[in-house]
């Protein structure tokens, strides 16, 4: 038995909602034991999802004393903490006993089960919102001729749009992969003016956008570009913005950013931060009260850094 990530949206728009879970549109929500118990019941089976927003997927698996737990690896790193019960965890080639107050990680597409359940088990269970990346080149040896590798990955978004009435005056959005900080990358900081290297996991940071920008200062034409580092002096850091054209001409992949040459040039500012970033993370904001002002941030590990844009809008004809 797999157990189903069922969106508590899904059951509220085709089912009476059970006791328990959460309407689609709340922001805040209780969940007293004597609730969860007789939504459990009427639920018939032993998973009951009741939290599940596009950041968090929560619920409570039940297992009877002496039953057996079906369920096969998912797609999603998750959490389990014993409620109440006794059994034995086997994930990963591991076996671990689990009691009331126990708590264990299981990764993405770990196989891992209940067994030997001694008293009726009460877990509950969070499941990360991301999806664990798949594929690509990862624990495969290197190729020695052209070899295709699929690969999936968790990516990000950000834009700003404008809207009102019969259309659009315009977008801007980054796309951007969100590899997970590390210590090693500290040394493309120190690296010599010009070097360039690839601004986030896997394919391309991409920007896209309908409408001129200035950013930093620089005049940025309507277009899609792909977007890289590139270390200045003194340490400090530049974003470049290529022509996707030139590149697929090449045929180069991000991996490769430090072969590429020519593009817009944007410099980029330090800015404070309240703790490092685990993650890549770009944001882009409008300015307090502006129309057409806004700010890229980017966050990574210990490093903050900010940009300046200017939004020039069309208004639809």
């Amino acid at each position: 038995m797999r157990i189903p990530l069922v969106p508590c949206g899904l059951s509220a728009a085709l089912l009476a909602p059970l006791p328990g879970q959460m309407s689609p549109d709340q922001k805040v929500a209780w969940f007293p034991a004597a609730t969860i118990g007789t939504a459990h019941q009427q639920a018939g089976g032993p998973w009951l999802p009741f939290v599940d927003t596009p950041t968090l997927t929560a619920g409570r698996y039940r297992l009877s004393k002496g039953g057996t737990d079906g369920q096969q690896p998912h797609d999603r790193d998750e959490i389990y903490f014993v409620v109440a019960g006794k059994a034995r965890l086997e994930a990963g080639g591991q076996s671990q006993p689990m009691s009331a107050g126990d708590t264990a990680f299981v990764a993405a597409h770990v196989p891992h089960r209940f067994v030997d359940i001694e008293a009726d088990l009460d877990v509950l269970v969070f499941f990360s919102s991301a999806r664990a990346p798949t594929g690509g080149m990862a624990g495969k040896p290197a190729p020695t001729a052209q070899t295709p590798y699929a690969e999936t990955s968790q990516r990000g978004n950000t834009r700003i749009f404008y809207w009102f009435g019969p259309g659009s005056a315009g977008q801007v959005a980054i796309d951007f992969g969100r590899p997970r900080w590390q210590p090693a990358f500290g040394k493309f900081l120190q690296a010599p003016a010009g070097r360039r290297w690839r601004f986030g996991e896997n394919f391309w940071t991409t920007l896209d956008t309908n409408m001129g920008l200035t950013i930093g200062g620089v005049e940025v034409p309507i277009g899609q570009y792909y977007v890289v580092l590139q270390a200045a002096d003194e340490g400090a850091v530049e974003l470049v913005l290529l022509d996707p054209q030139v590149v697929r001409q090449r045929r180069l992949d991000a991996y490769q950013a430090n072969e590429t040459s020519g593009g817009i040039v944007v410099p980029l500012a330090p800015m404070a931060a309240a703790a490092p970033s685990p993650a890549l993370d770009l944001e882009l904001t409008l300015d307090d009260g502006a129309t057409n002002r806004a700010t890229l941030r980017i966050r990574f590990g210990p490093r903050s850094l900010q940009t300046p844009i200017v939004l020039h809008p069309e208004q639809p004809k």
